[in-house]
């Protein structure tokens, strides 16, 4: 396959029927490749039609599972375009090396984002392997431009303690967070949605990150931290974090030599101080985010079209509306159309409902107050 489009290219993809796997065939099918989606219950007989009438091969199956998938059909995919989306590399990373020094094209990815959120300026590291892997990155950089992804080159051989550092140590500080929130809570018999009411904006800040990992499945946490522990980087940070908590014990009598050890550590991590400024501006824009969250709004769905927001705007102002805050969320549809979903913080007590949802429609929006 040239490094070029992918349209007419045909693309077997393992776990395409959900999840990232679902995710990558509709944006193959969305770029002009046939994706033959290939899942668990599928005979060996017809898993080799698929992968030799392929020019590409995607993997999106459970990570401990992708070993043996590529011991059992090795031979079949030594002259293939091969792409995996695995949090976790190291039970098959040895046979994607050997498949690319057996002239396979091979560019191991992840995308950083849930397959099932907002995708648009999220992360998607790209790892070319081996000395053939071009056109295997160019089909995962049309990909995860497609989704409107943030494609970042990375070191394949660096990946499990990046993923160390940037995964596991979050889960864990997350886990361990709920845990004892969770459980000074109950001793003052009180409801964590209160706090948002009650708790200072470094809390709103950190509780995101908490309310994400809580949301999600117990074994996506579970899956991240016991592979990490499994690997020497990993049991390393946890007995930093458990020698770092000690310091702070140790110091707690001495305000003074608190404030040592935190300016040390901060001093360390960035050293101009050029990340604090940045994080100052991006927090600060966040908690007004979560202030907005709060206000009255509106909600309108549109086309994705230039002047849509403009049209908008302009009923609103003959209503008398005074809009406070702007949010919007582009939405990509699996039939290639795209929307827009406005949240519109306003400082209105009265607002004509009907009357405005009319003039709406108009212009082709779906207005929820």
């Amino acid at each position: 396959m040239s490094n070029g489009g992918l349209s007419s290219q045909t693309v077997t993809v393992f776990g395409g029927g959900n999840g990232w796997g679902k995710r990558i065939a509709e944006a193959f099918c969305s770029l002009g490749a046939k994706p033959l989606v290939i899942e668990k219950e599928a005979v060996t007989a017809d898993i080799i039609t698929a992968i030799e009438s392929s020019s590409i091969v995607f993997i999106a199956i459970p990570d401990h599972a992708i070993n043996a998938l590529l011991l059992e059909f090795h031979t079949q995919l030594q002259d293939k375009i091969i792409l995996d989306c695995a949090t976790n590399k190291t039970g098959f990373s040895e046979s994607l090396i050997k498949l690319a020094d057996c002239g396979a094209s091979i560019c191991s990815t992840h995308p950083m984002a849930a397959s099932s959120g907002v995708l648009r300026g999220q992360n998607a590291l790209i790892m070319p392997i081996g000395e053939n892997a071009a056109a295997a990155l160019a089909v995962a950089k049309q990909l995860f431009q497609h989704l409107a992804m943030h494609g970042e080159l990375f070191n394949f051989s660096k990946h499990t303690d990046l993923m160390i550092i940037v995964q596991m140590l979050p889960h864990i500080i997350q886990r361990l967070s709920i845990d004892a929130i969770g459980q000074g809570l109950l001793e003052h018999n009180i409801p964590i949605d209160a706090l948002e009411n009650l708790a200072s904006a470094n809390y709103l800040l950190a509780e995101l990150g908490l309310g994400r990992v809580a949301a999600q499945r117990a074994d996506v946490s579970a899956g991240i931290i016991a592979t990490a522990l499994n690997e020497p980087a990993g049991q390393q940070l946890v007995e930093r974090l458990q020698t770092s908590l000690q310091s702070i014990k140790r110091a707690s009598n001495s305000r003074d030599a608190l404030s040592n050890l935190f300016n040390h550590s901060v001093q360390q991590l960035d050293p101009n101080g050029q990340w604090r400024l940045q994080m100052a501006d991006k927090t600060e824009a966040a908690l007004i985010r979560l202030g907005n969250l709060r206000s009255r709004s509106l909600t309108i769905e549109a086309p994705n079209r230039i002047g849509m927001l403009r049209d908008i705007l302009s009923v609103l102002a003959n209503h008398q509306i005074d809009m406070t805050a702007l949010d919007s969320q582009l939405i990509s549809e699996a039939d290639g159309s795209e929307w827009v979903n406005f949240d519109i913080a306003i400082s209105n007590e009265y607002v004509p409902f009907s009357a405005m949802a009319d003039e709406l429609a108009k212009i082709a929006a779906c207005f929820k107050p």
